[in-house]
Formats: structure tokens, C-alpha cells, sequence
């Protein structure tokens, strides 16, 4: 463990799984995407997350997206990951939400997955079996702040000391990431009470 680096393996892993959408597309294989203000609009508020689904045998543009999604709605993996995002919603608002081909519109080159990941703080790529990964982080200038620097520093710290344990913590989870933020948070008021605890707590999910 004496050389193993959370911070690099961190960026690394997501510029790995850009690298894989990348190599999707040059692979000819059709990702389809669209966005969270397309869920359940009126009844949800909008995070700023895209989406992109795919299955690698859908290399036609012209499929719809019922192609790959089929019963992904109301896949566990899938329920959950919206779950962590926006609280427990209703089955329904998600279903509608993958098999509308109106929220849908195909990704086919570098250049337009380089354009829809620009206008979002997080991209999510979903296969047809559920599985997902993040694509990029959300950026918020809080984080260049010293209560930002901080607080990044400590859950790293909370997080890398809880490897090789039987409860490791893993960011991608939001049961983890709440843990480890709490974790953080207390060490941090301990070792620096002059920091402003109000303000990072107000930007929680920028550190998700």
C-alpha cells in the first residue's frame, strides 16, 4: 500500500473510461444520449447529469434507443444509480425516461461525445446490462478554495486509510461517499476549527 496513490488512480481510471467511449465509437458501435432535464420534467429538478447508454452488437444509427435499454429501467444497478442521485423515484418517471426515443439522440463521432460531455457536471455511460461508470467530474471553484483543498485532501485520506479493511470505502458508492465525507468532516473540525464548516457543507456534492 506504501505505493499506491489514490489522487492518481482517481484521474487515471476516469480518463480510462473516456478512453472507452472513445474507443466505442471508433469501434462503430452507436451510443445514445440525453440528459436529466428529460426526467420526468416538472417533477424532478434537473443536476446537470447526461447520460449515454449503448450495447456493443447496436452499430446501426437507425435503431431506436428501445434497442438497448429493453428492461434496463427497471434494472437494480440502474435503479440505484438514480436513486444516488436524486432520492427514491418512482419506476415509472424512469422507464418513460429510457424507452421515449424522444429523449434520445446518437452520439456516432469524438467530436459530438466531446460536445455533450462539455455541457454536463457529470456523465454517466450505462451498457444494456445495467453495469455504469462516470465519465467526468463536476467542477465547482469551491473545490480551489481552502475549505475545498481541505476537505478533497481529508476524504482521500479517509478513504485510502480504509483500504485493505473488511469496510473499505469506495467513492463511486453514495453510501460510502456520505461515510467518508462525515469521517472527513469531523477530523477536519478537529485539526482546523478556523475553517468555514457552513460552506462546505453547502457544497457536499461537489466533492461526489
Amino acid at each position: 500500500m506504501d505505493n499506491f496513490d489514490l489522487r492518481k488512480y482517481l484521474t487515471e481510471g476516469r480518463l480510462l473510461k473516456e478512453d472507452q467511449a472513445s474507443d466505442l465509437i471508433n469501434d462503430g458501435v452507436i451510443l445514445y444520449a440525453s440528459d436529466d432535464s428529460k426526467l420526468a420534467p416538472g417533477f424532478i429538478k434537473p443536476k446537470g447529469i447526461g447520460f449515454i447508454v449503448y450495447n456493443t452488437s447496436i452499430t446501426d444509427p437507425s435503431k431506436s434507443i428501445l434497442s438497448v435499454t429493453g428492461t434496463l429501467s427497471r434494472n437494480q444497478k440502474v435503479s440505484q444509480l438514480f436513486n444516488d442521485n436524486y432520492g427514491v423515484i418512482d419506476i415509472d418517471y424512469i422507464t418513460t425516461f429510457f424507452t421515449d426515443p424522444k429523449n434520445w439522440k446518437t452520439i456516432t463521432s469524438e467530436d459530438e461525445l466531446n460536445s455533450f460531455m462539455s455541457k454536463y457536471s457529470k456523465v454517466y455511460m450505462i451498457n444494456h446490462n445495467g453495469d455504469s461508470s462516470q465519465l467526468n467530474e463536476a467542477f465547482n471553484p469551491f473545490l480551489d478554495t481552502e475549505e475545498g483543498g481541505y476537505m478533497r485532501e481529508y476524504i482521500y485520506d479517509v478513504v485510502e486509510d480504509s483500504m485493505g479493511e473488511p469496510e473499505s470505502l469506495d467513492l463511486e458508492y453514495r453510501s460510502d461517499f456520505d461515510i467518508a465525507f462525515d469521517l472527513a468532516l469531523a477530523k477536519l473540525k478537529k485539526d482546523h476549527p478556523e475553517l468555514d464548516f457552513g460552506a462546505i457543507e453547502a457544497n457536499k456534492e461537489s466533492f461526489f
